[in-house]
């Protein structure tokens, strides 16, 4: 089983701005979220832990586990150029959406987002077949993710994050 965490909520998160490669921290909701998270997942003995490096992921890994914490590049979220720090209204994402079409603007082209997040997803099919893996990483990867694990609805909605900040799902590998 695949256990995917979105790391808990920082400021930035609060305040609706884009937030990518800038080194964020966790707020006090943030951090108790990630605690809410580590009594949740208390009695799920986990075979491996991937997390982005980025410092608001690690520190939701940290809460939430104690043991060997593996940090892979390929989950650190998608980089937003000249979006980073904007708030997220209508217009921004009318425009930033145009951006990652093309990496435009000094966005990672979405095409090339989604090819590092599937790498990752296929090393764990391959690699952790039937075993409980912890994942702890941003909004645009968890998208992603539950795009390549539960396949893409009818509906799909690239700007709807399936869960909350500090949030699980889980997915069958």
């Amino acid at each position: 089983m695949i256990y995917l965490v979105r790391q808990g909520q920082t400021d930035w998160n609060l305040f609706k701005r884009a937030n990518s490669i800038t080194e964020t921290f966790l707020n006090q909701t943030g951090i108790e979220q990630s605690k809410q998270q580590a009594k949740n997942l208390k009695g799920v003995r986990f075979d491996a832990c991937f997390c982005s490096p980025q410092i608001r992921t690690r520190q939701t890994c940290e809460i939430i586990y104690k043991g060997l914490i593996t940090f892979d590049d390929r989950l650190i979220e998608a980089i937003c150029g000249e979006f980073e720090g904007r708030e997220e209204t209508a217009e921004f994402w009318k425009e930033a959406w145009l951006a990652f079409q093309t990496g435009d603007k000094g966005t990672e082209k979405l095409e090339d987002f989604m090819k590092r997040s599937f790498n990752f997803c296929d090393m764990l099919k391959k690699q952790y077949s039937g075993m409980n893996v912890l994942v702890v990483t941003h909004a645009g990867n968890v998208r992603a993710l539950a795009y390549y694990f539960r396949g893409k609805p009818e509906d799909y909605n690239f700007h709807v994050t399936p869960i909350v900040n500090g949030g699980l799902i889980t997915f069958e590998n």
